[in-house]
């Protein structure tokens, strides 16, 4: 092993994460910890003293993307250890231990001693295993709180208030590299919420792995509504948006207390995944095509100015070209405003891996690109609907390093470009829209 990295003298870590909100909300952590410890986070394309990646395993190309970025970072400088943590590094520690320059392989639920545990693999000897610090996922039974209040580059916070995942649909590997469900208590959440309100920020979102269940594992049980109302009674922060929810997790108490909520954003993230009852059942969703369409309509009613997005698979093992038609039909007539479109990648350790009837590349290819046409259609006159009208943004960034020009966000997810304005990150702006411009809307204070 390298030699030991000393916390007298600053040391630099190139951090990469990759995947979902979760994992960049625990690689967010690390990093705040990492630099509590005296090191300093450079650019993970920059030569570093020591790298630290965050890997997802969602699909068998996230698995490569990970080793790349592993070899990569390697290759920049062979004389810094790696630290490999995240769901690759829980679900194939071997494999992960096995590539050049890895010091330490870091199981998802050790992230909170990264620092005592990185000092450890940096004192055996050169020459010998990286360390490995993983553990059975389905024994924890708690989830840890980060308590973050420091996100010095971020203009809208994430709130972590669950992980792992009970559903074990078909295609999806994530309840072997996160666990059980686990959720943080509701004190504890508006606690961080008040935290981050307190270090200046507008906006919190509320992520997890599978959020619909939230509370399920708590003594008492909760379940989200009670969260929700929890925020909407103690209004700890000025905006709270919430991340994507499965569509028979929205009960009629969410859909009563978002539609009169003072704080809870307009914008709804339910993933439908397929637009066919046979492909839903095989990948083990609990919920049909009909319901979906349903409670689309019902939102959009009953929620003013929502914002309504989905996940949509495309190429699913069986998926024809009927199977295809029933989804793109589900999705035109659903009034939806944007999708994530995803071709199907196998997984290994998953039963759709061993489904047959794969469908070629060459399909995946079209019909996600039919797919997000679709969705580029209904985003743009989504964005339209809005020119002439007020809405409120959170500012992110200014453009090209102008004062006066800044990028933003709405309350219902409105990509917003704000003009003759001179103002700081995280700041929020009521502003007029006079038109659209590409796919960003454009203001005025």
């Amino acid at each position: 092993m390298k030699k030991l990295l000393s916390n007298t003298s600053v040391k630099t870590v190139g951090l990469a994460n990759l995947g979902c909100k979760a994992n960049q909300y625990d690689g967010t952590y690390m990093g705040a910890l990492m630099e509590r410890h005296g090191f300093r986070l450079v650019d993970f394309k920059e030569l570093a003293d020591l790298y630290l990646i965050n890997t997802c395993t969602v699909t068998d190309k996230a698995d490569g993307d990970s080793r790349n970025l592993i070899r990569r970072a390697h290759r920049r400088n062979p004389e810094a250890p790696i630290v490999v943590t995240g769901c690759y590094a829980q679900t194939q520690s071997q494999e992960v231990a096995e590539l050049p320059g890895v010091a330490l392989v870091l199981g998802n639920t050790f992230k909170d001693s990264l620092v005592d545990l990185l000092q450890k693999a940096l004192r055996q000897k050169e020459g010998t295993a990286p360390l490995m610090e993983v553990e059975d996922i389905f024994k924890q039974k708690e989830l840890e709180a980060f308590g973050l209040s420091s996100y010095t580059q971020n203009a809208r916070a994430y709130v972590k208030i669950q992980d792992g995942c009970n559903q074990f649909c078909s295609f999806c590997i994530i309840p072997f590299a996160r666990g059980r469900n686990r959720s943080i208590d509701i004190k504890r959440v508006l606690e961080e919420l008040r935290e981050l309100a307190s270090a200046g920020f507008e906006e919190a979102i509320l992520t997890g792995i599978h959020l619909g269940t939230y509370g399920q594992d708590l003594s008492p049980k909760k379940n989200l509504a009670d969260l929700l109302k929890a925020i909407e009674e103690a209004k700890p922060i000025h905006r709270v948006r919430i991340s994507s929810v499965d569509p028979e997790e929205i009960t009629e108490e969410i859909v009563e207390l978002l539609a009169a909520s003072q704080i809870f954003c307009p914008h709804l993230h339910i993933p439908v995944q397929s637009g066919d009852d046979k492909i839903l059942k095989l990948m083990r969703r609990r919920y049909e095509t009909a319901e979906f369409l349903e409670l689309c309509i019902n939102l959009v009613e009953r929620i003013p100015r929502l914002c309504l997005g989905t996940d949509v698979m495309v190429g699913f093992p069986y998926e024809d070209e009927a199977s295809f038609e029933r989804t793109y039909a589900l999705l035109k007539q659903a009034p939806l405003h944007y999708f994530h479109v995803f071709p199907y990648s196998p997984k290994r350790g998953t039963p759709a891996a061993k489904m047959l009837a794969h469908v070629s590349a060459a399909d995946k290819k079209n019909r996600a690109a039919q797919l997000r046409q679709l969705s580029e259609s209904k985003r743009l006159d989504y964005l339209d609907s809005f020119v002439g009208k007020k809405v409120e943004i959170v500012l992110e960034r200014s453009v090209q390093g102008s004062p006066s020009q800044w990028l933003g966000t709405s309350e219902n997810y409105l990509p917003v470009f704000l003009k003759d304005f001179r103002g700081q990150s995280r700041q929020k702006v009521l502003c007029e829209i006079t038109h659209r411009q590409g796919e960003r809307l454009v203001a005025y204070s």
